[in-house]
Order: C-alpha cells, then structure tokens, then sequence
C-alpha cells in the first residue's frame, strides 16, 4: 500500500500540558512522494533525553526523568536491536537547548537517517502548556531553559515537529515524550502548570499519526510508589518486553494501559490513570525491536564531528572488533584517533596504553594548534574548543599549558570521562603519579567502559 509520508508518534500525555503538546505533534503529516507503508525498516537511530535537575532552581527538580531516560535507552540498545553508535543519549546538563536541537538536526538524525529507517525519540522532562506563553506555544523544558522566557531558552514542539518533517528523511518516527505529568504543587507529577488535557482521539482525526496520552482528560500520570520510574514508562517497557520482545506497539499499549490502570487504582485509592491510544494509521504496526535489514556503519569523519553524550559512547563510540571468545587471552591495544579523538575503548580483557596519540595525532599540530587559539577566543563559551585545544597541546607535549585547559573543560563538564584521562597522562609526565593515579580512578568512575587496566605509553 502506498501512502503519504506519516509521522508515528508515541506522545505520553497527562492534564498539564498534552492539550498544547499533542495539538502541535498532531498536525498534517507533510506531503511528499508516495512510500511503501509495509516494506522493512532498513536501519534504526534514536534520541533519548531525560531531564531531573536544571540550571535554574527555578525549575524544580524531578524524581526519576533521567532514569526512565536511561532504562529506555538500555531497553533500546540491549533488547531492542538498536546499535550503541546509533542511539545518543543526552541527561541533565548535556541536554541543553542548543545540543538537542544539534542531534536532531545535521550533527546526527538528519545528517544521517534515510527514507525506510526508523526514528525513536524519547523525552523526559518539564512540559510547558501553551497557555503559559503569550502566543499560545508549547514547549519542552532544557537543562538551560529559563521558564520566564522559554521561546528563546525553551524548545517549541512545532520546531520539533519542522524538524522531523523538513530535516529528517525518514517516514517512521516513534517519539515518547513523557515530559507534561500535571500538577507543579504535586511532588509525584511533572509538569510546571496544570491545565486540561485534550481528546486524544480528535488529535489523531486526519493526522496519519498514532497518539497515545498516558492518562484521559481528566486524569493525571503518576510517579510509581514501588520503583524508580513514572508508572506509565515503566509498564510500557514492560509491555514490548512481552512475546519475546516481538510486540506491535499496538499490542504493547494495550498491555501497559492494564498495567498502568491496576497499580494506579491499587497504590492510590480514588485516583484513576487510563491511557488512551488513538490513530489513523494505514501501514503495519511498528516493532520497536525488529532488527534493521541494511544496518549502517558510522563513518570516521562523522564520529568526530558528534559531542560527548550521557552513554559514555557518543563521539567516543567504538568501532573495533569483539574479541573471538571470553577464552581469549589479554591484549594490549594503542589507541590512535582523528584530531576530535574519537575513543575506542577496549574490552575487558584488554589493556589500554595511554599516550599522546589517543587524543590527537594530526599532521601539523603546531598549525592547528594556532588554529585552536583563534577558535577559542571566538567561542569562549564552548568547552569543545578548549578541549580541541587542549589535545593539540598534549600532542605537542606541552602537559603543564595542557593541565590548565583541562581543568577548565572539567569544571564546565565534570562526567566526561576523557577529560581525566587527559589529565592523568599529563600529571604523569609531570612525575605526579598519585594524582594521576586518581584521575584514572575518577575516568572508570564516570564511565564503566573505561578499561580496568591502564597503563602509560611515551
């Protein structure tokens, strides 16, 4: 069957901001050339955002977005058949305004998903109700975002919806957004104002798209009292765990909508939760967990140009080869990267030589270290700059200049893992063992796939 192109969006919605939120995600689906809604999905790519604590105190802070952000990016890349380097995930201060528009956009969806794949994007956060903002706009919470002035520092869901629609080539594209739980004055639901909800089923009238609110109009979304997580994420993954992983979503919602109906109507008596799905959707139902037919290989140049993300992959994501089984004897790999150094870290059973060249080894570094001087003072807000700077000046062996860039990046973003390893080789070639010693240390902590053995190479 051949139909226009169709936008598939998952939307978790409550009674603060779904009416708003759902009424930009539902629009028109735009028209383009005619498509096979039934042909496989070539390959897969995902978003995954989740927001607990922000910039300003005067966002208050949530209880379990960054971990429902993180149990659904586990979900994808260990059940889901999503492969590591194709999903970014971006928590709490990595999730500015700035970077999510940047991985929606010509850093990684658009840049590299094609007609036939398949998009997920999952939000987790504050929603902003239209009737909040002057003109009646909707918006999802950043890191950075100041809610007295959320058109410039927030991100409006109709730029979501342009970004799918004119960036983004592909015609299948899942977005859970559980980002409008009611009730600011409720210390179990997200959201920053009440409001009424809207009817799911006239969202979907004439959209092409599949809508699912987590709750009626009328109700409200809960935060669960027997785990970490919101109740309606939780039993949704649970549902596509079912049949083997191998549930539609459609199947799916009708499972987590059970769920979700049972344990709200058992740990709060009076209250009610009942997700309503509703759609005008012509193709097959999406598996989430089919794997992708022509699954694609990232290439070198556009490894380097993504940003560090919440994964401990993102731009350090790694391309080598398992090793042939757990009986393998222990290796000893170097580690040579492009200028943005892209890291690859080895297995455990491997060990890891750290040296220059595991941050920069281009081929003029001298010029492009000039370079990096001239891109700093126009950027000096931007701790990427400072760290392309700070690479060139360990590759040229200039640790004590190199240490004083680093502790700036860390102060800037103190879980990026490479940062400390940076700094441990530098304290090592200044004879400051210990203090290297504990920054390899922090560099495990903060990212477990960092190699347990590590040791200097010169």
């Amino acid at each position: 069957m051949f139909l226009p192109r169709l936008l598939l969006a998952i939307v978790l919605m409550s009674s603060s901001t779904s009416a708003a939120l759902c009424e930009t995600l539902a629009a028109p689906a735009a028209q383009g050339a005619a498509v096979d809604a039934k042909r496989p999905i070539r390959d897969k790519w995902a978003l995954v955002v989740g927001i607990s604590k922000f910039e300003t105190d005067k966002i208050p802070t949530l209880k379990y977005s960054t971990k429902d952000a993180r149990d659904f990016y586990n979900y994808l890349v260990k059940e889901a058949n999503f492969q590591p380097s194709h999903v970014r995930m971006l928590l709490d201060e990595k999730a500015t305004r700035r970077r999510i528009i940047s991985e929606l956009g010509n850093r990684f969806l658009a840049r590299l998903a094609q007609p036939g794949d398949l998009i997920v994007l999952f939000f987790s956060t504050h929603g902003s109700p239209s009737q909040m903002d002057l003109r009646g706009k909707s918006y999802l919470v950043t890191y950075d975002s100041d809610p007295e002035d959320l058109d410039a520092t927030g991100i409006g869901m109709q730029e979501v919806n342009e970004k799918i629609h004119n960036r983004v080539l592909s015609d299948r594209v899942v977005l859970v957004l559980d980002a409008c739980h009611s009730g600011s004055s409720d210390p179990n639901a997200k959201g920053m104002h009440r409001v009424g909800n809207m009817d799911a089923q006239a969202l979907a009238e004439g959209s092409g798209q599949l809508v699912i609110c987590s709750s009626r109009p009328e109700e409200q979304s809960w935060e669960s009292k027997r785990y970490q997580n919101g109740v309606f994420t939780r039993n949704l993954l649970e549902a596509l765990r079912t049949s083997g992983g191998k549930v539609p979503l459609g199947a799916a919602f009708e499972k987590a909508q059970q769920l979700v109906e049972t344990e709200v109507r058992e740990d709060r008596p009076g209250a009610r939760q009942s997700p309503v799905l509703n759609a005008k959707w012509a193709g097959n139902d999406i598996v989430l967990s089919v794997p992708a037919t022509e699954p694609q290989k990232l290439a070198p140049t556009v490894l380097a140009d993504l940003e560090p993300d919440s994964s401990g992959l993102g731009s350090k994501i790694a391309q080598s080869k398992p090793p042939q089984s757990a009986a393998d004897a222990p290796q000893t790999i170097a580690m040579a990267t492009t200028p943005k150094a892209v890291s690859v870290f080895p297995s455990a059973n491997q060990k890891m030589i750290l040296k220059a060249d595991y941050f920069s080894n281009v081929a003029n570094p001298k010029e492009a270290l000039a370079s990096a001087y001239e891109a700093v003072g126009a950027n000096f807000n931007n701790v990427e700059f400072y760290w392309r700077k700070a690479k060139l000046l360990i590759q040229l062996g200039k640790w004590s200049t190199a240490m004083s860039c680093l502790k700036g990046c860390i102060v800037d973003d103190p879980n990026q893992s490479d940062y400390y390893l940076a700094r441990a080789l530098c304290y090592h070639h200044m004879k400051m063992h210990g203090l290297a010693t504990q920054d390899i240390q922090t560099a495990q902590f903060k990212n477990p796939l960092v190699s347990r053995q590590i040791e200097f190479g010169e």
